[in-house]
């Protein structure tokens, strides 16, 4: 994931700026789920960018290279957003895209993006698009583009991945999987949430939809800046453990017995 992080960001940040100007919320939520990987980084959970993956920022970039920060300055910005990636330039050429995930040889950055393209197109369609009026980035990477690179890289057909994913929502159950015991936890701003169980499915697969809440954002380390929704997500989370755990405990006692 953190590969990824610093691969995309400024591409989709960039492509983003071109469509719509950037509220400053949005670039200080940025700033703030960078500041996370770094404090979890910090704190030894194992969280680093692999071999030859552009560095993250460094704490502060966003006050440093602009102050007062100024949001209204494009050419400032795109300057913010390759400073912080320690790049000179980005490639927005759909043709070098293709070739590089075309590649096998193996790569010092990029590692797994031509896998996880694999997978989107066999198993999981995943596309995340931009067709709402008041979604803040570029509309430009629409479905039927995201689907081309399926044909161009693999020679996989959008029907053949229209099947693929009809198949793998067959084998786990979709969004009714029958599951035991299962807490499915979602941010309502993390665009993939409507892909998951977001509607209780009985007692043993229960639902946390939390507000303003993004990707896996529940999953890093607490902070004084959390929001009282997350807050009271994680709390939610907690006691759900403790009582599906008491009552394994139980049970096992009685089969003791």
């Amino acid at each position: 994931m953190a590969v990824w992080l610093a691969q995309w960001l400024g591409p989709l940040l960039l492509v983003s700026l071109w469509g719509l100007s950037a509220p400053a919320s949005l670039l200080r939520r940025l700033g703030e789920h960078i500041q996370q990987f770094q404090e979890s980084s910090a704190q030894g959970l194992g969280l680093s960018l692999g071999p030859g993956a552009a560095a993250l920022p460094k704490v502060g970039w966003l006050e440093q290279l602009l102050d007062p920060f100024n949001v209204s300055d494009r050419r400032s910005f795109l300057q913010i957003v390759l400073h912080s990636l320690g790049q000179k330039c980005l490639s927005f050429s759909r043709a070098e895209t293709v070739a590089q995930l075309r590649s096998t040889e193996p790569q010092l950055s990029g590692v797994g993006d031509r896998q996880w393209l694999y997978q989107t197109c066999t198993e999981f369609g995943f596309y995340v698009t931009c067709e709402n009026p008041r979604c803040p980035f570029s509309q430009l990477p629409a479905l039927p583009s995201q689907l081309d690179l399926c044909e161009q890289v693999f020679g996989l057909s959008a029907l053949s991945v229209a099947q693929a994913v009809a198949q793998t929502n067959s084998y786990y159950g979709g969004q009714t999987p029958g599951a035991n015991k299962v807490l499915f936890v979602n941010g309502d701003t993390d665009p993939w949430h409507v892909l998951s169980v977001t509607q209780a499915l009985g007692s043993s697969e229960s639902t946390l939809l939390i507000r303003t809440g993004s990707h896996c954002l529940d999953m890093a380390p607490e902070r004084p800046s959390d929001s009282p929704s997350l807050r009271l997500g994680r709390q939610n989370i907690f006691q759900q453990l403790q009582t599906w755990l008491k009552l394994a405990k139980e049970s096992q006692i009685k089969g003791e017995v």
